[in-house]
């Protein structure tokens, strides 16, 4: 990866690479310690060594916790409060993009974007499964009490917020 990068001069990278569905983060949450943590760290020491530019890490609002019904929209004031093995693992991973910003002076950018909707979706995320379970005539499944609070964003929207912050973005 690291010639890769040096070879091609890329000027920026961005990290959307995730384990990303929190039920199968509590029956293996090794796969996203991996994946998220440390793969996080391989990909902003080859791409730092690599004289990489811009970094721009994609995490999850889900590393502010639970949003119930009346409570106000997260910020990035918000402490972070990890409520499942895939959040802890993307809350590690965010740590560790601020820490080869503060640490090696490496220009980061982290965005905690809500959930993404659209083509190509995996059919295990909840838009999808609720459309194919009503088409086959099963059980919608509500997790939890039912409460709490979830945020969508079309992919094409988010794709585009992605571009403007590795345009714009500050450190």
């Amino acid at each position: 990866l690291e010639a890769a990068l040096r070879d091609h001069a890329i000027d920026a990278v961005v990290h959307f690479a995730a384990e990303s569905h929190v039920d199968r983060s509590i029956l293996w949450p090794g796969a996203f310690v991996r994946t998220n943590v440390q793969g996080t760290a391989t990909l902003l020491e080859k791409a730092r060594a690599a004289g990489v530019k811009r970094f721009l890490h994609v995490s999850t609002d889900e590393v502010y916790g639970d949003l119930g019904p009346d409570e106000p929209a997260f910020t990035e004031q918000t402490p972070i409060r990890p409520r499942s093995p895939y959040s802890a693992s993307k809350a590690g991973s965010d740590h560790l993009v601020h820490a080869w910003f503060e640490t090696y002076k490496f220009p980061t950018l982290i965005t905690r974007c809500s959930n993404n909707y659209g083509p190509y979706q995996f059919p295990e995320k909840l838009i999808p499964l609720m459309i194919l379970n009503a088409m086959i005539d099963t059980a919608l499944p509500v997790y939890g009490d039912g409460m709490n609070v979830r945020d969508w964003i079309h992919v094409e929207d988010h794709c585009a917020a992605v571009a403007r912050v590795l345009e714009a973005g500050r450190a």
